[in-house]
This record gives C-alpha cells, structure tokens and sequence, in this order.
C-alpha cells in the first residue's frame, strides 16, 4: 500500500478507531502479571501507546476531505480527544474494574506521549503541508 491511499481519510479513521479500541480493551482488559520486569515499562508503555494514538487522530484530521482541518487545527483536536481519553480510561479503572487502579502517573505518561506526537509534528509541518498540497488525497 502506498503512503498517498494510507493516508486517505477512510483508511485512517479505520486504522485510528481500530488502535483506540485495541487501547481500550488493553486499559481495562485483566491479564495475567507478565514475566519480564522493566522498571518504568508500564509508563513507557502508556507513553508510546498515546504517541500513536495521537499521530494517528492528528493524520486523520489533517488529511480527510471530510474534516478539511489545517495542521494547527488537527493537532488541537487530536490533543483534546487523546488526553481527555487517556484521562476517561484511567477513571474507568478505577470505576469499572476491580484488578486495576487509576495512576495519575499514568495519565502524564499518557499525556507525554501526545505532547511528543505533536512536537514531532511541529518540526515536520512544513514537510506534511508540502505533502497535502502536493498529494491531492481523497476522502
């Protein structure tokens, strides 16, 4: 598949929706305690997990037709969706389970992890602006 079809908007809204179930399940999912032991595995976990997530909602409002956002835009809605997300799953582990707990250290791991999406963002606007213009991408 090439970058131009990845990046049409109902390739990515399939692929963001599919990662934020995936990360949902995986947030309030039981499972068994893991054999390897890293410390700090846990949040650079959380950190990564809300890195993708963020590129991934922050490419879709950017290139969808449908959304018709400039990059400043997207980042902005793709900032509030993840962190108010990433602070709606932590609650829920503490609301809905009985085997996890709310962290708030999760929820700045969390958090960390989409400011780093966007700072990645901002240093390679000039190169996704060019890429838009240049790439007519269908919705």
């Amino acid at each position: 598949m090439d970058i131009k079809k990845l990046l049409e908007g109902k390739n990515l809204f399939t692929l963001a929706i599919s990662f934020t179930v995936l990360l949902a399940w995986v947030s309030l999912a039981k499972f068994s305690s893991s054999v390897v032991k890293v410390k700090g595995g846990d949040k650079i976990g959380h950190f990564f997990a809300y890195f993708i997530l963020t590129i991934l909602w922050s490419l879709f409002f950017f290139f969808s037709k449908n959304q018709n956002k400039n990059l400043k835009q997207s980042l902005g809605i793709a900032t509030v969706l993840c962190v108010f997300f990433g602070i709606m799953m932590e609650l829920f582990q503490g609301i809905l389970t009985t085997y996890r707990n709310s962290d708030w250290y999760d929820i700045i791991a969390n958090t960390s992890g989409t400011i780093f999406a966007i700072f990645i963002f901002i240093l390679i606007k000039d190169k996704l602006i060019n890429f838009k213009q240049n790439n007519q991408i269908t919705s």
